[in-house]
């Protein structure tokens, strides 16, 4: 649940963050910059999706992915893409984070022509492939696990056949041992 709230803290302060004009007094490494293309009516509805997203049932968070994906793919709608981006990564069902990150470059690439949205989609797209590659290493790491207590196993199996064969060899052995005094007695008997 951690983070969830991380992520939508993020995505509620970088909207924010993108919906507001820097200026070079603020920003000297940013020079001529753009007004931005979003609205305050945008920007509302962009926070007000996370909130509302993230109390939906996982059924209905299924049937927002769906609507989303239709109005960003049919209707060219970049708030929904930002909106299925993140639905990506709160609900994992809803699509890859590839497909994430190919929705974010697609509105850097063609939807928006402000240098401060283009820097927050490129950090947003460095933070999908930061997860991407955390879920790759938790899914290693589960492997790897897995194949140790399946060695593990393997080993205490192994060491309860030495333990039955180290006793039937001594049982063994004292089999031997008696048939060899039996012997021995017979052949003192005879002479």
């Amino acid at each position: 649940m951690k983070k969830k709230e991380i992520l939508l803290f993020f995505l509620i302060v970088s909207s924010i963050i993108s919906c507001t004009s820097i200026t070079p007094r603020v920003n000297p490494v940013i020079k001529n910059v753009s007004r931005l293309s979003c609205s305050i009516s945008e920007l509302d509805n962009i926070m007000a999706f996370g909130v509302r997203f993230a109390s939906l049932s996982n059924k209905k968070k299924q049937i927002e992915c769906n609507q989303l994906r239709f109005k960003f793919n049919v209707l060219d709608d970049w708030i929904s893409g930002w909106s299925l981006a993140y639905a990506i990564n709160e609900y994992p069902a809803c699509g890859t984070m590839s497909e994430g990150i190919n929705i974010l470059k697609k509105i850097r690439d063609t939807k928006l022509n402000s240098e401060q949205i283009e820097w927050l989609i490129n950090h947003q797209i460095i933070l999908f492939e930061q997860l991407k590659k955390v879920k790759k290493l938790k899914e290693e790491r589960k492997r790897l696990n897995q194949e140790v207590k399946s060695a593990k196993e393997q080993l205490s199996n192994c060491q309860s056949e030495k333990e039955s064969m180290a006793k039937k060899l001594l049982e063994l052995k004292s089999i031997e041992t008696s048939i060899n005094q039996r012997l021995e007695e017979k052949k003192n008997d005879s002479n």
